[in-house]
């Protein structure tokens, strides 16, 4: 058994089977945390702009998954294209940072049950 709420152990137990694991377990790891996306109020239309292009099929859970993997790709080039990044699309990395460590455990979660190899992507 999978010790997380149900929907969230359908969610990534159907990923594993229909092989799409590593968006699902972004999707998931993200419903666990406050939206990673702010919104400085001196700056709140910049910051609207910003999230509507990462927009993604008028959807919040595909926006943010759009987000998750191109901080993933900065992160890769380094601390300082990372952190433009988040500042460009006003992104806190701590949630990220969050996200990031939650999809790790249900990884590690679906790897215990054989549904997944024990290591991946990000």
């Amino acid at each position: 058994t999978l010790p997380v709420d149900v929907r969230i152990g359908k969610l990534l137990i159907y990923g594993a089977i229909l092989g799409v694991v590593e968006p699902v377990l972004t999707i998931a790891a993200a419903m666990g945390f406050r939206s990673p996306f702010f919104s400085p109020i001196d700056k709140r239309d910049e910051a609207d702009k910003a999230r509507k292009a990462l927009g993604l099929a008028h959807s919040d859970i595909l926006t943010t998954l759009r987000a998750y993997d191109g901080w993933i790709e900065a992160k890769k080039r380094g601390r300082r294209e990372e952190s433009a990044y988040c500042q460009q699309h006003f992104l806190g990395r701590q949630t990220l940072e969050m996200i990031a460590e939650m999809r790790d455990q249900f990884r590690t979660l679906l790897a215990s049950i054989g549904f997944v190899p024990p290591t991946g992507r990000g």
